[in-house]
């Protein structure tokens, strides 16, 4: 059939009835179609055909559903039993399938291709619709190989999923906003009647990592609004998940919008689920709203701890192992902080190991972390492996694939909390606080002063002659130290006793303390020490006076650059393979690189073989310039430099041709001068 969208709507009566096509066009269309291929084969569907199988609906937003449902239906595209079941098991409303328009591509030939090209597999098919009134297809393969589960067409550009039935309401201010990934979610909460807006993945609804929206935002409503950040529950142990979810509650933020972050809880056997398996396995929509919380108010570690005992035994054995540690010296005190933040990110998204819990990190972001640079990082990584604090798990890894440390740890089998001894110390006090959250951000060592010289190139005396480095002057810094100081202080609640201060940090005396870390501390206005000198508390502004020390000593900066340097070194690693490698100039005034040179070809002799090993012989010997060419002759050939025995008139010829070209000029000279 060959009737289009438009002239389907216009030859509609007011009664909802079509006229039926002339008579000679369908006698036209039944003669040249094959009997046989008009009777659609039991258990078969019919492939979709006509320009309204697959024309965008943008005529009509009002009818937008009506219209949808009613393509599908004519061009033969039906959902087939088997996914029948699986939208059903995953708590969607047939209604809501229906609306939406999705079909079941039995053959390959079914696949959509009008809006961007899709493998030619069987599969589920899912419209999605954009809210600017188009409409593209998402293939869900039955059997998808080494393809991923979903597929849109390639080169397509990420747009924001809203059902059909939420356009017009979901432009109207109020309410909550659910956000998540892939469109059965969405028909899952639109089936209970829940404002959703799809992606087709976490980072998707975003743009060059995080910078900004993409424009179907614009077309929504963010000042004032409600959107509550809805993934799946492995949001608690993914860190990509969590780096997606932080980046649009910022972006969402920078709108105007009130921001919110549902935490699903995983499932019975403890896999992920998304929302449309929650649904599915009896959860409802009160119990969402609970799940919900402000998105600055959630700790997703805590809540993790609070969900797993083990995990949480686990942890708090590592917290008392980090505690009772003595860190010794500049080393120390690094590996401490590079110790502090896999700790934090074991909170995070850490997983149980039969040797303690186990954590992927990347190591650009880590020592960007801790405030240390990557040989520093090196060295502490190797101290904790020599302290048994932890090691590195990297067998196997893939290139493109974060690191991963495995941080030893008592697990507990059955969840238990060891018994506390009669007077606990401070680590075994704070080990049991599973809510402890250090606030002070990682400090940097003090620069010292630093004069270029150029030197010498290696193995020579001669002087490099690039351009001389910048001068750096020394600058002050509160330092790693005193950090372990603030961090002891504000785990304790803020106040504690000099004595208690010093065992915590295995100082052997409280007056080394007094007289060489605190004084600056208490002069910049970030401690107060009593007049007795026995106790120590932070002050009340004491992050906002952190602040300003890290500021006047360049710390922010540094740490801007090191991100900067980071992001630029993984941009350049990722992009390694389409960049080709370019030169670089060590001599400023050079007209050239080395690799550019190639070996010159040997000079072509014009002169004979002969008269060549007379000069070679005369050049070395110019006292026997005057001796007959016989005789040089002769010599020649009893020092078997020349082939064969010359004759006396070869010799004389080749003595010629050196006197013709002037080649024995400078050899005469030397003769004369010898003489």
């Amino acid at each position: 059939m060959e009737l289009t969208h438009a002239a389907y709507q216009g030859q509609r009566h007011e009664g909802g009835k079509v006229p039926a096509a002339p008579r000679d066009r369908l006698r036209r269309t039944r003669r040249h179609t094959p009997r046989r291929a008009t009777r659609a084969r039991k258990g078969r569907h019919r492939r979709p055909h006509g320009t309204v199988a697959f024309a965008t609906v943008q005529d009509d937003r009002a009818g937008r559903t009506r219209d949808v449902a009613r393509h599908v239906r004519r061009c033969g595209m039906t959902l087939s039993d088997s996914h029948s079941r699986h939208l059903a098991e995953a708590a969607i409303d047939p209604a809501v399938s229906e609306e939406r328009g999705t079909f079941t591509a039995a053959r390959g030939k079914d696949v959509p291709q009008e809006h961007g090209k899709l493998p030619r597999k069987p599969g589920l098919v899912l419209p999605v619709h954009t809210l600017d009134g188009g409409v593209f297809y998402r293939l869900r393969p039955d059997n998808p190989g080494r393809l991923p589960k979903y597929m849109q067409p390639k080169g397509a550009a990420n747009r924001l999923d809203v059902h059909p039935r939420q356009h017009e309401r979901i432009r109207q201010p109020g309410g909550m906003r659910f956000v998540t990934e892939g469109e059965k979610k969405v028909d899952a909460g639109v089936s209970r009647d829940i404002l959703m807006v799809g992606q087709s993945g976490v980072f998707n609804g975003q743009r060059d990592k995080g910078a900004a929206l993409i424009p179907d935002w614009d077309l929504l409503p963010t000042e004032g609004e409600r959107y509550s950040i809805c993934y799946d529950s492995d949001i608690e142990t993914n860190p990509n998940v969590q780096l997606a979810a932080n980046r649009l509650a910022c972006l969402l933020r920078e709108r105007g919008a009130e921001v919110f972050l549902t935490l699903l809880p995983p499932a019975r056997d403890g896999s992920k689920q998304g929302l449309d398996d929650f649904f599915a396995n009896g959860g409802t929509v009160k119990e969402l709203e609970l799940l919900t919380r402000p998105y600055d108010s959630v700790d997703i570690g805590l809540v993790r701890l609070s969900r797993d005992q083990k995990l949480r035994a686990a942890f708090g054995d590592l917290e008392r192992r980090f505690w009772a540690a003595e860190w010794k010296g500049q080393g120390g005190h690094s590996a401490r902080d590079i110790a502090l933040k896999l700790m934090e990110a074991a909170r995070r998204h850490g997983a149980l190991h039969p040797d303690g819990i186990r954590v992927e990190k990347a190591q650009g972001p880590l020592a960007c972390e801790a405030e240390v640079s990557s040989r520093t990082l090196w060295k502490g990584l190797n101290r904790l492996e020599e302290m048994g604090f932890g090691y590195r798990d990297n067998e196997g890894r893939k290139a493109e694939k974060a690191g991963a440390f495995v941080l030893r740890a008592s697990v507990s089998h059955h969840g238990h909390t060891p018994v506390p001894p009669a007077s606990p110390p401070f680590w075994w006090r704070v080990s049991l606080r599973s809510d402890l959250h250090l606030r002070a951000p990682r400090l940097r060592w003090s620069s010292p002063k630093y004069t270029p010289k150029r030197g010498t190139v290696r193995g020579t005396r001669r002087v490099r002659q690039g351009p001389p480095r910048e001068a750096r002057p020394a600058v002050k810094r509160l330092g790693k130290i005193r950090g372990a100081i603030l961090d002891a202080l504000d785990a304790n609640g803020g106040a504690m006793d000099i004595n208690e201060l010093a065992e915590t940090l295995h100082r052997k005396r409280a007056r080394d303390l007094r007289r060489r870390n605190l004084p600056m501390l208490e002069e910049t206005g970030i401690i107060e020490v009593s007049e007795a000198g026995d106790m120590v508390s932070l002050a009340d502004d004491w992050l906002e006076r952190l602040e300003e020390q890290r500021e006047s000593g360049g710390e922010i900066q540094a740490q801007e650059l090191a991100r900067r340097r980071y992001r630029e070194k993984s941009r350049a690693y990722h992009n390694r393979h389409k960049t080709r490698p370019d030169h670089h100039y060590v001599n400023a005034g050079a007209d050239g690189f080395i690799e550019d040179l190639e070996p010159a070809d040997a000079p072509r002799s014009e002169m004979s073989p002969l008269a060549a090993a007379i000069r070679a012989y005369l050049e070395k010997n110019p006292y026997h310039a005057h001796e007959p060419p016989g005789w040089i002759g002769a010599t020649l050939w009893a020092y078997d430099l020349c082939e064969g025995k010359p004759t006396a008139a070869e010799s004389r010829a080749a003595v010629e041709e050196l006197k013709a070209g002037g080649h024995l000029a400078s050899v005469f000279r030397q003769a004369r001068g010898a003489a």
